[in-house]
Formats: C-alpha cells, structure tokens, sequence
C-alpha cells in the first residue's frame, strides 16, 4: 500500500511503512499510529475478499473477539474499520517470530522447551475461555515468540463465543472451520466450540513441538480430518527415544478422542506443565502411579510386558511404562528473530539455542538411548526377581490388548476381569457379527495398555429385550462388570448412607433388576457410603475467603481449611479460586481441604516517564496496566520540557497493583505577550470657509 515509494496514511492515523507478512486473506504491514505515537501492525483485508460477506464478518469478528482479550499473551488488537473499499484491523507489533518458522528452522525442540512454550499459550487459552471466547485454530502460525522470550498467540479469526448459536452462512451445522491438522475430532465433525477443543489443538502442537512432525498428515484435509476422528496419532517414544515419559503422558491426555478425558481446563493443563517443568509427579500419569504401587510387590512378570513395549503400539490416553525419562538439558524457550505480526515474520534468522537436529548425532543419540532402555530393562527385570522371587505367580501390570473380534461379549467380559482389565460396553449394530458378538474395541488389538487403563468392547446388541441383571448387594466393581457383561452401560453413581452396608455396596438399580430393556440401555446405581461422608461443595468458589471458611467448617462439613493465596489477573482479591479435594468428591466429615484463595493481579512496576512526550508516557504506562492522568504546567517558550513529562505522582520502581492510577505533569508553553504601542491622535481646528465673492464688471 505505498504510492512511488511514498507511505499511505489510513484514515488520516496509521502511516503504512512496509510489508511484514502474508496471510490466506490479509497483507500485514509495519506502521506508525501517528495519533498515539507507537509502532503498530496493520492487517489488511485483500480486495477481492472485501465484497464476501463471510470474509468480512470472520474478519470484524477476529477484531472483535481480539480485543476483548486484553492479556500479556494474547496479541493485543487496538482498532478497526475501512479504507478505500477494503478492511483493516490495526493491533500490536510483535518482535520475533512464529512457532511454525521455529519448527521449520530448528525440527524439533526439547520436551522443556515445549512444556514452557505451551504452558504459556495455555495461560492465553485459560484466559480467553474464562471469558468465554474459544479460539478454534490453535496452531504453530498462529503463536508468536518474541525476542524477550514472551509468547503471544495470535489470530481469533474464527474465534467463537463459547454456546453461542450458529452463525449463519459463516459456520452453518455440520461445517468445518480451522485447519485440518490440528483441530480436534469434535471440530471435524461440525460440533460446537469447547475449550478442551483448544486444549487438544494444543496437544499436535505440543507432539509436533518435541517429533518435528504433526500426528496426523494426508493428502487433502478430508483424510487428514478423518485420521484426527478414527486413528491413534504414532507414539511419541517411538520417534523420540528419550522423550519423557510424564511429557508423553500430558501429550497423550490432550489427544484423547473423546473430551471428557482430557484436561478439564487450560488452567489445569497449565499446573500439570508447572509440575513436569519441576521434575514433579504430573497428573495425567497420576491413575498409573496408583495402579503401580498397588502391585508393586507382585510384579516380577513386568519385565516381558516392558521387553514388549518396543514393538507394540502404545495405547494413545496413557503413557508407555518402562520408558527411560528423558535427560534433555534445559534450554531458553526464548528465539532470536525479526519482525512479526500475527504469523507474517520478516528477517527471521536461524536460532541455535535450540534442539540440534544433526542426523549424525541424532542418530547416534537414539542408539544410546535404545541400549541404556534395554540395559534399564534387564536390569528393573533382576531386580524384581531378587525382591520378590520369580515364581511366575506375579500379576503383570501391563498387557498387550488381545484380539477380541468376532467372540462372545460374555466370554470377552470375563477374560478382562479375570485380567483385572477395566472396561465398558458399548452397542454397536454390525451385519458382520452374530447377535451378543464382539465388533471391535478401543484401543484395537495389539495396544500395550496399563491395568489402569479403560477398554472400550464394542458388540452387536440383541434387538430383543433382555432382562436387567439383579447386582444388589455387589460391589460397584463387579456390579458394573455384569451390566456390562450383559451390554448394558452404567450410568450415574449416587451414594446413600448406610450404616448396614459396606461401602460402596449397590443399593438399587434403575431401571430395576429384572425390567426388560435393548442392551446398551444406561442403569443408574446407588451405593453405599458410610454415615460420615460428604460432598465437597463447589459453591464455595467465588466466595471471599471469609464466607468459604463459615461455610466448610460448619455442619455437615466439619471440615478442617487450610489457605493457599494465588495471584490471578481474574479474579478479584480475597475470592476463592479453587478447592482441594475438588467439588463434588465424596471425603470424611472433617477431613482436611485446601482452598486456593486469589490474590489479585501481580503488582507492575511503576515505569520512569519524566522527560518523554505525552503520548510515550501515556503508552507506556498503559502497557504497564495502569491508568494514566495529565496535569499541565507552564513552562517559558522554548524550554526544552515543553511537551514533555516534568514528573509524576510515583516514583519509578514502586509496586503497584494494575489499574493504578499515575499522574503525570506535562509542561506546556505559554505564548509570549505581545506589547502594542499607544496611538498617538492629533486634532486638528475646524476649517473656515470664507464666503464667496461677487465681482461686478460694468458694461
């Protein structure tokens, strides 16, 4: 947009200097607010695009959705509106470059490196979901790192206000928005916008970060799209040898297919990542911890299930046991670049801080690692046999799922008990298998899966009525085991005190025992629980830290509080952001809980503006989040503090909360006073006019 080499000025404000970047629909351009006085980016719609409606609507909601999130890592946008028959959106310069050209230059980054990278974009996601707004195209382009390390995601183009109803035209039911390889199974199906979508984006970003390859690549997006709904992405372990096995395990609890199973927020996420970061115990490998230490004493046959694991297919929810942890030195997340705005990069160069990608010394990396895996195995095999003895009596923790296919449910439910093998049942109708046969399961044969983990048993349900087996008085655990047996799903689970029974002990069924039902009907249970239990209530968060404590330690509760104080940019001070155990989990009366109490945004440092312009100190104490006020003083004309700040209400260096408010003076000149010289009036005496004079002449 330059005319002769001249810079063209938009809307008498945003002077365009040059061409930062390309995008599918918009030019980005290097420019300068001349009202505010600040480098600025501006995206520019093309033309052709500017007669679409959709185009224009994607393009105002980008803005829209934008700059209602203002947040250290969301790109900040300041303006919008219309030139010359096209559109533009004008938002903060970022310097550095995007993830994508990263990858592109350096192939892989460490699992460190990645957990940093992504703990911050899921600071940007938490954020915006908080504020109800899902992104729905989370991927490399779109997160920026700048020179200082800060990572920024970018691009809220097809943003999409959480429950909002369809928009018409622009994301009609059953459509597809975001791109092919990175969006959630749920997205390629038509559904609509959920945070856990974001989270699972982030996910193939996150394996693509430590592979140097996405999980799922094709042809054309269909195939691609169809591969993000039905396939199992390949397992990092096998493409990194020393990868993590906590990272894997993050990156697998992301990719999970079905939502429910992943991450219930950004936030949570964010804590996990925290953890890896700091060498601790990570949630997501929490169920495998537990199911270790319950047969650590009989596990001497581990060993072949672990010699198993390096030529099986991982089961993608979990992370692979016996996996060596990675020893991958920390290194700075933070790259070297040029100029970037909203993934469009100029002068971008190569970052050597970063993952070296040497096929030479990869490979010989890999090889090390593959025989310290080997050595690491023999080595945990003979030391279970000296601990515990090898009798072959020891119950393995891991298994390598069995083909299923084409045999009795009944049979098939009995095997994964008798294999302490957790499962569900799951009707599906199949010309291709007898009635009460199973099709197939998830994972499919052939998958290493933990005891901890969940089979999916797929079958070919009886279009005849079956009666609902009677599990009174059992176990929840082999209550659910029958109703599965007999294809029927369990349901919800309430409890009921009970003095007169175990707990956990099945109550009653419903639909009743015996009721005629189609298999894959849900049966609701009700089990025991002893006198004391109780709920911990969730209506304690959003509460001050006051109320909270009135509510929890008094009846029924009893329970004993503990504080844990938290900054949060959201939530106001003195308001619970969190309880521990979570809501709704069923503890002892008087057991102790933790709540995470908010301590409001983290303090900004007040920055040093005496001697900047106004406009400088106004920017820059606006970036800082506080609010600026200007006060005038005069100054002698010509002095050099004209226009410029000559001091301000707080010192620089002071904490202060954000919002603050900070005055600033600003001298101002005062016009010198010109002094006009007395007129002087001259009055003149009035003129007499003589009379006029007859002359006779005689004839």
């Amino acid at each position: 947009m330059t005319n002769n080499g001249e810079a063209t000025v938009i809307n008498d404000r945003y002077e365009i200097h040059k061409r930062i970047g390309r995008g599918g629909m918009a030019d980005v351009f290097s420019a300068r607010d001349l009202l505010l006085d600040r480098q600025v980016a501006v995206k520019v719609l093309f033309p052709e695009f500017a007669t679409d409606a959709n185009f224009v609507e994607r393009f105002r909601r980008e803005a829209q959705s934008a700059a209602s999130l203002s947040h250290p890592n969301i790109v900040n946008v300041y303006d919008w509106g219309k030139f010359e028959g096209t559109y533009f959106i004008v938002m903060e310069e970022v310097q550095g470059r995007t993830l994508a050209e990263i990858l592109a230059t350096n192939k892989q980054l460490t699992s460190k490196q990645a957990a940093e990278i992504a703990s911050e974009v899921a600071a940007a996601l938490g954020f915006a979901h908080d504020n109800h707004v899902a992104h729905r195209d989370i991927k490399p382009a779109n997160i920026l790192i700048g020179t200082n390390g800060q990572v920024k995601v970018a691009d809220f183009g097809i943003a999409r206000a959480l429950n909002a109803p369809t928009e018409s035209n622009l994301t009609q039911v059953g459509s597809v928005m975001g791109t092919a390889t990175y969006f959630s199974p749920e997205q390629a199906q038509g559904a609509q916008p959920d945070p856990r979508s974001d989270l699972y984006s982030l996910g193939i970003v996150m394996y693509e970060m430590v592979a140097g390859r996405p999980p799922f690549t094709g042809e054309n997006p269909v195939s691609i799209a169809y591969k993000q709904v039905h396939d199992a992405p390949q397992p990092l372990v096998q493409i990194v040898a020393d990868v993590p096995r906590s990272f894997e395990a993050i990156v697998a609890k992301l990719l999970a297919k079905d939502p429910k199973k992943r991450y219930p927020s950004a936030a949570a996420l964010r804590d996990d990542l925290r953890r890896f970061r700091n060498d601790e115990p990570v949630q997501a490998l929490a169920a495998v911890a537990d199911a270790q230490s319950r047969n650590a004493a009989a596990a001497a046959a581990a060993g072949a299930g672990l010699i198993a694991a390096g030529s099986t297919t991982i089961n993608p929810t979990v992370a692979p046991t016996g996996i060596m942890p990675g020893a991958a030195p920390r290194a700075s997340s933070v790259p070297s670049g040029g100029m970037v705005e909203a993934g469009y990069p100029t002068g971008a160069s190569a970052d050597a801080m970063y993952y070296d990608t040497n096929p030479s010394r990869t490979g010989w990396y890999a090889l090390g690692a593959f025989v310290a895996l080997i050595l690491l195995v023999i080595g945990g095999v003979l030391l279970f046999q000296a601990l515990g003895g090898d009798d072959g009596t020891a119950e393995p923790t891991q298994f390598v799922l069995d083909d299923y296919t084409n045999k009795p449910l009944e049979e098939v439910t009995a095997d994964l008990t008798a294999k302490n093998i957790r499962f569900v049942t799951t009707p599906e109708e199949s010309s291709l298998v007898a009635v009460g046969f199973v099709t197939r399961t998830d994972p499919p044969a052939g998958t290493l899966i933990l005891k901890a983990d969940t089979v999916e048993v797929f079958f070919n349900p009886d279009p005849q009525l079956v009666p609902i087996p009677n599990v009174i008085t059992l176990p929840i655990t082999e209550a659910s085991s029958l109703l599965a047996a007999d294809g029927f799903v369990v349901g919800t689970i309430t409890t009921e005190e009970r003095d007169d029974l175990a707990e956990n002990t099945v109550i009653s069924s419903d639909p009743a025992a015996g009721t005629p039902a189609l298999q894959g009907t849900i049966v609701n249970l009700v089990v025991a629980a002893p006198p004391s239990s109780v709920q911990v209530p969730g209506e304690v968060i959003g509460m001050t830290e006051v109320e909270a404590r009135a509510v929890l330690q008094a009846a029924p509760y009893e329970f004993v509080v503990t504080t844990d104080v938290r900054s949060s940019p959201t939530v106001p001070k003195g308001t619970v952001m969190e309880i521990r155990p979570g809501p709704g989990e069923l503890i002892a009366k008087g057991s102790d809980v933790l709540i995470i109490v908010s301590d409001g945004p983290e303090p900004v440092t007040v920055p040093a503006v005496v001697g900047r312009t106004e406009a400088q100190a106004r920017n820059t104490l606006t970036e800082q989040g506080l609010v600026p006020s200007v006060s005038y003083i005069d100054v002698a004309a010509g002095s050099p503090d004209d226009g410029r700040v000559v001091a301000q209400s707080l010192p620089a260096g002071t904490k202060v909360d954000p919002g603050t408010g900070i005055k600033i003076t600003v001298g101002r000149a005062v016009a010198p006073v010109t002094t006009v010289p007395p007129t002087t009036t001259t009055t003149l005496p009035p003129t007499t006019t003589a009379p006029a004079t007859t002359t006779t002449v005689a004839p």
